[in-house]
């Protein structure tokens, strides 16, 4: 049953077309490109609340990158419910991305983002009970899940193995982050310890991109309150902020050109990662923003 093309198949044909383009749509809340800038806009809105999550998504990638290379099952032969007619053209690609894809089938990556991302939330999360919370949770979990066996990329023991080894994670996540004196350092250290697992067992350029981001996140944190001070009556902090979004938003550009030896994967993640932290650090209030905006048009 849970590896079972026979099973993929009948959920597949149970879905109605509807519900494919929907599941399509929403299985990328399993995906990095939603998780990476939601994550990312969320830490600069919520600071200290998000800054422990950066860690928890660093590690989960590093995981991912392990675990797809020990695991070197295939997908399902079975199609998916929906084709790239059912779409408008702008969208095809990000058709092809959820419903074709040719990596290792076990575990589900989506399956796993969910679970760490979504134990995040229900864990810290200061909205409403933790009991509403991991109901809600449990639900968008399940539903990622579902969505990998309905497309016919996944198993059902692929996703049951996405979640087992997410809760796994958060489990060696949440325990360092209990016996730590400073949460967010230490996320982003369980962050960066896989990463520099999967770069030593891996060795794959998603595992660079994890290590220097790893790294990268946290020293910046580390120096990040006396960076602060040193530029606060400086111009440099009407610079830096403006300068950190610009090498944020030139990373995905980079990124999808696939350039660069290992090394410069490194350095580069690590200064995109150094580059989100240090920016809610760095920018100044709306009064100070207001303030000088007055001067230059006074």
């Amino acid at each position: 049953m849970w590896f079972d093309p026979a099973v993929v198949e009948a959920v597949r044909d149970a879905i109605p077309t509807w519900l494919g383009v929907l599941m399509v749509v929403l299985s990328y809340l399993g995906s990095v490109y939603l998780i990476a800038p939601a994550m990312i806009a969320a830490y600069w809105r919520k600071r200290d609340l998000v800054a422990p999550w950066l860690g928890g998504v660093i590690g989960y990638y590093g995981l991912m990158s392990l675990t797809k290379s020990y695991h070197t099952a295939t997908r399902p032969t079975v199609g998916p419910p929906v084709g790239a007619e059912s779409f408008p053209d702008w969208f095809v690609p990000w058709y092809e991305h959820a419903a074709h894809i040719s990596t290792a089938s076990f575990p589900s990556g989506h399956a796993m983002a969910a679970t760490v991302i979504v134990g995040m939330l229900v864990v810290d999360l200061p909205v409403s009970t933790l009991a509403k919370r991991a109901v809600v949770g449990t639900a968008v979990m399940l539903w990622v899940g579902l969505t990998r066996v309905g497309l016919a990329v996944h198993y059902p023991g692929d996703v049951a193995g996405g979640i087992a080894y997410g809760l796994a994670f958060l489990a060696i996540y949440y325990l360092v982050r209990h016996y730590s004196t400073n949460e967010t350092r230490a996320a982003l250290a369980v962050g960066t310890a896989f990463g520099i697992a999967a770069v030593v067992l891996v060795g794959s350029r998603n595992s660079h991109i994890v290590f220097g981001g790893g790294v990268g996140a946290l020293l910046a944190w580390q120096f990040a309150p006396t960076i602060a001070d040193l530029i606060r009556d400086t111009v440099l902090k009407y610079i830096l902020p403006v300068a950190g979004v610009l090498v944020v938003l030139g990373t995905w550009f980079v990124t999808d050109l696939g350039i660069g030896n290992d090394a410069f994967i490194v350095a580069w993640s690590g200064l995109f990662l150094a580059a989100v932290v240090l920016v809610p650090w760095v920018t100044p209030s709306r009064k100070e923003w207001s303030a000088t905006a007055s001067k230059l048009t006074g």
